[in-house]
């Protein structure tokens, strides 16, 4: 991932005197995305994959009128559009399988066309379709989303912006030992920086629909919880630095909770 990132980035931003952030992060992530998931190399059909997902993304929270020029409709053709993709990239895998020229474990693709139920059967393409869309939905918006946020805190806190760089400094120091490539050791020295991804969650969840703060004073199973409780607009990312142990269920819940929580995180 390191070096897909590494790639991506210096791909986009080669010669560019300015870049718009968001637009910039979505492209990366979801480009990054489709090399790991789907090992889609640069070309057309991650360039048409990125252009429809856009499209079909702006359609799950519009009003659904299926009529010509609607939003809905667009995103329905955008989806459309995509299915054929994946139709495509299915079937060359199939092939691929056949001919031996990859293992089952090369990518999701492989994966889900090797699997099999209890029976011996195969799942149904659209299945493996509707799994394959569901991933690229749930890989690249949240992500993306909370790196934007990242970018925005760091131009607006100049003492945030100062620890996460000197923290990422050492963490550049400590890697060259292994030619600039990081390690799970320089990850896990990410520590403030990941408290600071941890509170952008906590104030702003890339999942919508989640509660941030209670309106009203409150009590819930022996708890009270005060009207405003803790300064919730207020960007502290020791609430995470912190802790000792692993927080107790629902109180922290960035992408929702209990049965409904996101497979993803």
């Amino acid at each position: 991932m390191d070096s897909l990132i590494k790639q991506q980035l210096f791909l986009e931003l080669n010669g560019m005197e300015s870049v718009k952030v968001a637009p910039q992060l979505k492209k990366t992530a979801f480009k990054v995305t489709c090399s790991l998931l789907y090992a889609l190399s640069e070309g057309k059909e991650k360039d048409a994959l990125l252009e429809n997902f856009a499209i079909a993304l702006k359609g799950i929270r519009c009003v659904p009128l299926n009529f010509p020029g609607t939003l809905y409709r667009k995103s329905l053709i955008a989806r459309a559009r995509i299915r054929n993709l994946f139709t495509q990239l299915i079937a060359r895998r199939r092939r691929e399988l056949e001919e031996g020229k990859v293992s089952s474990h090369e990518d999701i693709i492989s994966t889900l066309v090797s699997l099999r139920d209890e029976d011996g059967k195969p799942l149904l393409e659209e299945e493996i379709i509707d799994n394959l869309i569901t991933l690229m939905m749930a890989s690249h918006d949240t992500i993306a989303i909370l790196l934007i946020h990242f970018v925005r805190l760091r131009a607006r806190d100049a003492e945030i912006c100062d620890k996460v760089l000197q923290e990422q400094k050492e963490v550049v120091k400590a890697s060259e030992g292994s030619g600039g490539k990081l390690s799970r050791r320089e990850v896990q020295m990410m520590k403030y920086t990941w408290s600071v991804a941890q509170e952008i969650m906590r104030l702003t969840p890339p999942v919508i629909g989640n509660f941030r703060r209670a309106w009203r004073d409150t009590r819930f199973d022996g708890f009270d919880i005060p009207k405003r409780m803790a300064e919730p607009e207020k960007i502290d990312p020791s609430r995470f630095q912190t802790l000792t142990k692993s927080m107790p269920p629902y109180t922290y819940i960035p992408f929702g909770a209990g049965q409904r929580i996101c497979p993803g995180p």
